[in-house]
């Protein structure tokens, strides 16, 4: 602990952001971002945070605006209350063709996913954007109370890759970071081809809103098995490998 000289945290920054009367342009919009979300969601400030460089006060004139939102709840009012926000208020916009063309580079995934099909599917998110011209994203993680696993409880054995097949059975955790959809027992395309894995999981933000209930997928990730409290299953995490993918295809 006698190393450490400073804690930064989000919600810390954000509520300094609000308070203070000598904001920069970009401290500025991130503050009506967030307050748009607030009186638009009916959720208290409390709620959100601010993170990547604006927290660190290391943003220059090309950052983003990378925003956090706390609890599940959350989540869900801050997606619907963007959907609104998107369509009736001018501040914000969708990703655009030539957005899209760069993140579908910049991602690396030419290999991975048809240009037309990345647009397809990023187009139907609401929680990346445009804010008044900045690029924005809004990171939803649970809240502390959420959290039921322990460090310890449960351990995780790589087998290898594999491309499956599945329809997706559930997707409460599909606003979060790290994100969770259930699956049909996967069929395997190519790969490892056992065991067959019950769920699609990704620690990167980008596969949030991917897909949803009812809806057919195709993903390529790392299989792995999971053990906790005498249970055994296998899931799929994507987002590691330079050309993992979920691809919505019915």
């Amino acid at each position: 602990m006698d190393s450490i000289r400073a804690l930064h945290t989000p919600q810390r920054r954000l509520s300094i952001l609000m308070r203070s009367r000598k904001r920069g342009t970009l401290e500025k919009d991130a503050v009506g971002l967030v307050n748009a979300l607030v009186r638009g969601s009916g959720l208290p400030p409390e709620r959100f945070g601010i993170s990547g460089s604006l927290m660190l006060g290391l943003d220059d004139r090309k950052s983003d605006i990378d925003i956090m939102a706390y609890g599940l709840g959350t989540a869900k009012s801050v997606q619907k209350t963007l959907f609104t926000l998107l369509k009736n208020d001018g501040r914000f916009h969708r990703y655009g063709l030539s957005d899209l063309r760069v993140l579908h580079v910049r991602r690396g995934l030419q290999r991975a996913i048809l240009f037309r099909d990345f647009v397809r599917q990023e187009r139907r998110k609401a929680l990346q954007g445009k804010f008044l011209g900045h690029d924005y994203f809004i990171r939803c993680v649970k809240d502390w109370p959420e959290i039921t696993e322990r460090y310890g409880d449960a351990r995780y054995r790589g087998i290898g890759e594999c491309t499956i097949s599945g329809q997706v059975t559930d997707d409460k955790e599909s606003l979060l970071t790290p994100c969770r959809y259930s699956i049909e027992p996967a069929r395997v395309l190519s790969g490892v081809a056992s065991p067959k894995p019950v769920e699609l999981v990704s620690f990167r933000g980008r596969f949030a809103e991917q897909a949803k209930v009812g809806e057919r997928v195709i993903a390529r990730g790392r299989l792995e098995t999971v053990q906790s409290a005498g249970s055994e299953y296998a899931r799929l995490v994507v987002g590691e490998g330079a050309i993992d993918v979920v691809r919505v295809v019915g």
